[in-house]
């Protein structure tokens, strides 16, 4: 279904930007009074980025014993928007290439094609609309999935360095290994940002979420709670710490304990921190990424660290 769903969503933002580009040759090729111009958005901020990534995981599986990994991503994105600043569309498209050691089951090739259209309501208010289509996931992490998803976002602006944003979200996710773990994944979240006076910024999410998949021991509850803090280290660097949360109660797999039934519930937490540092045009990343699951079911308690090296480069 997704296979399907990303050609029409690429087809979509391909003829919307030709249409805007008809319409801006339209009006120059037209003589116009000087107060009757209607100014039409150009779609000329285009950026292009190249991704070069190695990962080491300890545990690249998620089992209770671990495997050892060593992979490399080499991708590239593209970006496009109607305006430098506060753009009321934004297309984006990245593909990737994903190689891993002692496990197949990541190595792929990932397409991931988003759109985001925004409208100013007030001064205060805003909205956005965000629709992705992505096989094989994406070039930032590791869930092997073909999915599609809407996104709706209302934002409020509290003053110019604070922001509140609400979104729900419905996504169809598809499994190529595993039919059973197709799902409808529908969430709630709210977000909050402070960006501070020494250019720091801070970030709070809570997500409620809702997993309804076609074998019921995929079927999962999870509330997310998560945080960033993004700071500059003088002129050329920037600090990223973050910390997520998760509580996943599975409603089809039952532990048995003291002789009585109970569902499955795993507790994860994974902070992360990382460094990016600006050298001859590039940005190098340096990132460290811990996690730790406990579940009432023993045989299920895991962790698991991930070493990222990178670099990015943006050529224009």
């Amino acid at each position: 279904m997704v296979r399907r769903l990303i050609p029409p969503v690429l087809l979509g933002s391909a003829m919307l930007v030709a249409g805007t580009m008809m319409q801006v040759q339209a009006q120059a090729q037209t003589p116009v009074r000087r107060d009757s111009i209607v100014r039409v958005p150009a779609f000329h901020h285009l950026s292009l980025t190249s991704i070069l990534m190695s990962r080491a995981d300890d545990n690249v599986n998620r089992d209770t014993i671990g495997t050892l990994s060593v992979g490399g991503i080499a991708g590239i994105s593209a970006r496009l928007a109607s305006s430098a600043n506060r753009p009321w569309v934004v297309l984006e498209y990245d593909a990737a290439v994903h190689r891993y050691s002692a496990t197949t089951r990541f190595s792929r090739v990932s397409q991931r094609a988003r759109s985001t259209l925004s409208a100013r309501l007030s001064r205060h208010w805003g909205l956005d609309l965000v629709t992705e289509g992505a096989r094989g996931g994406s070039s930032e992490d590791r869930d092997v999935s073909d999915q599609f998803s809407v996104l709706p976002r209302l934002e409020y602006r509290i003053d110019g360095a604070r922001r509140l944003r609400f979104g729900v979200s419905q996504r169809w996710r598809r499994y190529p290994t595993d039919s059973l773990q197709n799902a409808t994944n529908r969430y709630a979240s709210a977000e909050f940002r402070h960006r501070l006076s020494d250019g720091a910024a801070f970030e709070a999410e809570v997500r409620l979420e809702r997993n309804d998949a076609r074998g019921p021991r995929n079927d999962f509850r999870r509330p997310t709670i998560s945080t960033v803090y993004v700071t500059p280290v003088g002129k050329r660097a920037v600090l990223e710490v973050g910390m997520q949360y998760r509580s996943q109660r599975y409603s089809g797999r039952l532990v048995e304990i003291d002789d009585e039934d109970f569902p499955r519930i795993d507790q994860r937490l994974q902070p992360s921190v990382s460094l990016q540092v600006r050298v001859a045009g590039s940005d190098l990343e340096l990132g460290y990424e811990p996690e730790w699951r406990q579940s009432n079911d023993p045989t299920k308690s895991l962790s698991q660290n991930l070493l990222l090296v990178g670099v990015r480069r943006r050529w224009f």
